[in-house]
């Protein structure tokens, strides 16, 4: 098994799995160092040069001398770059686990699925897809301020490399739009325009047999990486409402979709969940779904060789997962906001604030500690002098006394 991005958490969590199941796996990525190739589960690790049809040509020339028989792709260009050339992997024997381009644009292009999902009657959030910056400042108006813009496409291509996308971007006036639209405008490609929905995020995960699913998962975001929306960096399982799995699988049957695939909504409990986007691909959240009892990447895996793979959706309730670093992300976005004691005619209460923060850190540090040393066993006291026996005199002239004389 090749694992591709191994730099994301997703691909950790495919290494794992599979390792785990018994497969030689090994890791391809950009970076030196990635994360899945730390795994003790990782064989060995495949550095690409770059991320282009002339990068995953060498790739496969080295996956072909490993004898690895199933590639992964975790992102969205390592999928749409490995079925460029398809029939090159399936001669070298090696299968893909992704779709054709004309499946994954349905999911990878925002603007195809919520046109998509409206079509089938599921609920989207207010949505324009202008062609133009005067467009796009008509659609800002009409949907009404703040809105949300999202790039098209999380990773784009343009003509020699695909570029990535810094998410979407939260434009509380038309002061900020401009800037909005130039940062998520991708070539002839314009932002989608998306008012803002109300609710916890929930996602609806699946592994879908040509559209057909047969597996299901479901988890709800506890906090987000970025304050405004983004990737979770806590979450949680919870069991599957089937007020989310009926229009999912409705708009995965309609995309004819095969294999992994997260559905996100926007759920305040109260009226129809709104479809926020589609990931056609395996998800940042995965460890979560494995610790819970679905272990996707092993089942795609049965499902590529051809096995017969029963329906499951029965897994652990409750289960939390947290992304460590990403909640050091989220401090770096909420430290780069506003601040209510720093202001640029009064600056020396934002210091202030730092050093009254840090010396309540060390009060909870010392009652933290104290508490510990409290639960922590004590050791036995030490014994009474009267309680330590003492030796007996022995009688004169008996052998003991004889040794012992000086």
């Amino acid at each position: 098994m090749l694992v591709l991005d191994g730099q994301t958490t997703q691909g950790l969590a495919c290494v794992r799995s599979l390792g785990r199941a018994g497969h030689t796996v090994y890791v391809a990525s950009p970076l030196r160092r990635p994360l899945a190739a730390w795994s003790r589960y990782c064989r060995a690790h495949f550095r690409l040069g770059d991320e282009t049809i002339a990068g995953f040509a060498a790739l496969r020339a080295w996956a072909q001398m490993q004898g690895v028989r199933i590639v992964l792709p975790q992102l969205e260009r390592s999928c749409l770059l490995c079925d460029a050339e398809r029939e090159q992997w399936e001669a070298a024997g090696i299968e893909l686990g992704c779709g054709p381009q004309d499946m994954l644009l349905r999911a990878f292009d925002k603007a195809r699925t919520l046109e998509l999902a409206a079509s089938c009657g599921l609920r989207i959030p207010p949505t324009r897809f202008p062609r133009s910056l005067a467009e796009s400042r008509t659609a800002a108006e009409a949907i009404g301020y703040p809105c949300i813009l999202k790039p098209r496409f999380s990773d784009y291509w343009d003509g020699d490399r695909f570029r990535s996308d810094h998410g979407a971007r939260y434009v509380p006036d038309p002061a900020s739009l401009d800037a909005a639209v130039a940062a998520c405008r991708r070539g002839e490609a314009w932002p989608v325009i998306q008012g803002i929905v109300a609710g916890r995020g929930k996602g609806v995960f699946a592994l879908c047999d040509r559209g057909d699913p047969v597996a299901w998962f479901g988890h709800e975001r506890l906090r987000d990486v970025r304050p405004s929306g983004s990737g979770s960096s806590l979450r949680r399982s919870i069991p599957l409402d089937p007020r989310l799995r009926e229009p999912a699988a409705r708009l995965l049957s309609a995309m004819a979709w095969h294999g992994p695939v997260m559905v996100e909504f926007r759920d305040d409990g109260a009226g129809e969940p709104c479809l926020i986007e589609v990931n056609g691909r395996f998800w940042g959240s995965l460890e979560l779904a494995i610790a819970s009892g679905v272990d996707f990447p092993k089942l795609w895996v049965e499902l590529l060789r051809g096995e017969r793979v029963a329906a499951t959706s029965a897994y652990e309730s409750g289960v939390t997962v947290r992304w460590a670093w990403g909640d050091v992300k989220r401090l770096l976005y909420v430290v780069a906001g506003g601040s209510e004691t720093w202001r640029p005619d009064d600056r020396w209460p934002g210091v202030g604030e730092w050093m009254q923060g840090i010396g309540g850190l060390g009060g909870l540090f010392r009652a933290t500690f104290a508490r510990a040393l409290r639960r922590a066993p004590r050791p036995p006291p030490p014994p009474r002098l009267a309680d330590i026996p003492q030796r007996a005199t022995p009688a004169p002239g008996s052998r003991a006394a004889e040794v012992m004389r000086p």
